[in-house]
């Protein structure tokens, strides 16, 4: 099973939803056969500031969740993005993914909350997990501080799970979770995992981009490095299994008490 993956590692700028979702098109008119591009986290209002996280949250089915499904089905690519949802008077830092045909299969609520930029403040976590298949691999939705817990990504990659979806807001001041921890996620694990990253600043803090689809070898298949682009690689289940034969980390972990 085959993925055509990209990463959309946009450039934090203070600008509306709208133009946001404008910047995603343009990109996908110039990228001609994507499966998925993934967008970064809290990618319709940005990160860092309560009030353009009030001003532009939304329940999954708003306006701009509209825009972004009728582009996923216009493309024929899915796509996920990040943004402040509103549901039941709660906020909730979630991402959704639409499929090619714009339906929507997953919402996913971040479970971890960190205290940096009050998140654990402003946002109510999550309680489930989000599971899917993309082109018939199974793929998990985790965002930003999630990914850094390997405990939570080994649970998923032993329920069978070969991909994580990683939308992220890294920032610059903590620049190990982009550099090491994601691909050792992949590594300890001998899964895919694409982490996306924003670059630029933006209410004074500074996005160090690394973005990144890692190989199940724990290598980089394609990064962004610092710039605003999209960066596309291939997910193929196939290499699972030869890492995995050689490095059977799953299996021994079963082992353990």
């Amino acid at each position: 099973m085959k993925i055509n993956a990209g990463i959309f590692q946009y450039k934090m700028r203070d600008e509306t939803p709208l133009r946001r979702v404008q910047r995603l098109e343009e990109k996908l008119q110039q990228t001609d056969g994507l499966d998925l591009i993934v967008c970064p986290e809290l990618f319709l209002s940005g990160y860092g500031s309560f009030d353009k996280i009030k001003e532009y949250c939304e329940q999954s089915d708003g306006k701009y969740a509209n825009k972004i499904s009728a582009l996923a089905k216009k493309y024929s690519t899915a796509i996920l993005y990040g943004y402040p949802e509103m549901a039941k008077n709660s906020l909730f830092n979630s991402a959704q993914y639409f499929d090619s045909k714009g339906l929507s299969l997953a919402n996913h609520r971040k479970k971890m909350l960190p205290p940096t930029a009050n998140e654990s403040k402003i946002f109510k976590p999550g309680n489930k997990s989000s599971i899917i298949m993309v082109n018939g691999i199974k793929s998990a939705i985790v965002i930003c501080y999630e990914l850094e817990f390997p405990e939570l990504i080994r649970k998923l990659a032993l329920q069978g799970v070969e991909l994580i979806i990683a939308p992220t807001g890294q920032s610059s001041n903590w620049p190990a979770a982009a550099l090491y921890n994601c691909r050792t996620r992949a590594f300890e694990n001998g899964i895919f995992v694409i982490y996306a990253n924003s670059t630029g600043t933006l209410n004074g803090i500074s996005f160090m981009g690394e973005s990144k689809i890692i190989g199940p070898d724990g290598l980089d298949i394609n990064n962004a490095n610092e710039d605003e682009k999209v960066i596309v690689g291939e997910i193929n289940s196939d290499q699972i299994s030869l890492v995995r034969n050689k490095l059977p980390y799953l299996d021994d972990a079963r082992k353990l008490n």
